[in-house]
């Protein structure tokens, strides 16, 4: 039988809050308008802004353009590597440090970014910039999220990551007029005045806990403070001698589903978006209409990321991934059907598919290994979904150039099924500590 007691009561009021409501209070916004700058900061420069830059640096220096795309899939792999980093990091300082101590490296770098001499330093400065990246886009400030938002993390996640399309839509036009009015220095030093900026609004209002800073975790006002204070600090304590290491993660299945599933979405997302042009060209469109493509599916995922966050709320993260994939593989079925209806038609798949490509990891790691020992699981699994992720690049583009696109499409959509039979068979219960 249920127990009735008072403070079973009491347990359950506090527990009963609106997962799809934005209440995140004025200090939880503060959060989710930071982390949300920060990740449009991140795509804006190591992805979008390339689109226009590396032509530049071409024509300009005279160097070989196809050297230049070729660093970035060097360095998206040497992000991998600089996840494993912030992670650690953040374990033996704090979390804030490691978001604020990225900003600083990448502001560093674009000082001489945009003055590069050679290919050498080109690539040195896109290495730093995508391995501060991963710290203040990825590992350090989604880690914050989840400590603010343990059971709100689905929606909290919608409106954090339309920085991502909100990025694509915007970045091109606007890196293009700076490149007309003031060349190369001027872009790069906007982007590292950016970058300080945001390192110094981090390093003076970020926390790695609301309770650090007098809020409540999810805005939840039924807590005392005292009490909230109180499970912070036994939680800060069970971590220190917490079960769950690295090397416990890597031997679990769940890990390994986890990282497939969604490395498979993040393929998808890059594979496709860094592809579209000379896809759509193979197809037989011009320049102009792909452009417009291009800025549907962007207007689109903005939307997108919204609506994966309230499926996320309202389904789970699961089942959310799994309708997700099921979205892309829809999407990519229609791109290969060769009409123009079904083509377009494609678009709107493909911009819930983005706009969702982001959200998952931080609600599907809170949800199974809770508030507590999140932080250990999100270090381990980050840099395997990133890793997998980063093959997109390179899967659509070898098999588009040495095959079809067609063929490299056929490809993905495979992947996405395997992908939900993958999500499938994973069992989302608690394994950690809330």
């Amino acid at each position: 039988m249920p127990s009735n007691s008072p403070s079973d009561q009491i347990a359950k009021e506090k527990n009963d809050i609106n997962l799809i409501s934005s209440n995140f209070g004025v200090k939880g916004w503060c959060v989710i308008i930071i982390s949300f700058l920060c990740i449009m900061l991140d795509s804006s420069l190591i992805n979008d802004s390339l689109n226009v830059t590396i032509p530049a640096f071409a024509e300009i220096k005279g160097w070989d353009i196809n050297l230049l795309y070729a660093f970035s899939t060097i360095t998206a792999w040497i992000a991998v590597a600089g996840g494993v980093f912030w992670g650690v990091v953040s374990n033996k300082i704090n979390v804030r440090f490691a978001w604020a101590a990225s900003l600083f490296i990448t502001g560093v770098a674009c000082l001489f970014w945009g003055n590069s001499s050679s290919p050498t330093i080109y690539l040195v400065c896109l290495a730093v910039s995508s391995v501060g990246g991963m710290g203040f886009a990825y590992i350090a400030n989604l880690n914050v999220i989840s400590n603010w938002f343990p059971r709100k993390k689905g929606i909290a996640m919608g409106w954090v990551t339309i920085g991502f399309p909100l990025s694509a839509a915007v970045t091109a036009n606007f890196v293009g007029m700076m490149l007309g009015t003031g060349g190369l220095s001027k872009v790069y030093m906007f982007y590292a005045i950016a970058s300080f900026v945001m390192f110094a609004v981090v390093a003076l209002f970020i926390r790695d806990y609301p309770e650090q800073m007098g809020a409540y975790p999810d805005n939840n006002k039924k807590f005392e403070a005292a009490e909230a204070k109180k499970e912070l600090e036994e939680g800060l304590e069970y971590m220190r001698t917490s079960e769950w290491t690295p090397g416990k993660l890597l031997k679990t299945g769940r890990v390994w589903k986890i990282a497939f599933s969604l490395g498979v979405m993040e393929l998808l997302s890059l594979g496709i978006m860094t592809n579209f042009i000379p896809r759509y060209m193979e197809a037989g469109y011009e320049t102009p209409q792909i452009l417009a493509m291009l800025g549907i599916a962007g207007i689109i995922a903005m939307f997108g990321s919204i609506g994966c966050g309230l499926l996320d709320a309202t389904m789970g993260p699961k089942k959310a991934i799994m309708i997700t994939l099921v979205i892309a593989a829809i999407s990519i079925v229609l791109n290969l059907i060769p009409t123009d209806i079904t083509r377009y038609m494609s678009l709107p798949f493909l911009g819930v598919m983005l706009g969702g490509a982001a959200n998952y990891l931080v609600s599907i790691t809170n949800t199974i290994w809770g508030r507590f020992d999140f932080p250990m699981a999100y270090k381990v699994l980050k840099p395997m979904v990133a890793a997998i992720g980063a093959l997109g690049v390179s899967v659509v583009g070898i098999i588009g150039n040495s095959a079809s696109y067609a063929v490299a499409y056929g490809v993905l959509g495979v992947l996405a099924v395997v992908a939900v039979i993958v999500v499938a068979t994973l069992d989302d219960g608690l394994l950690g500590r809330n």
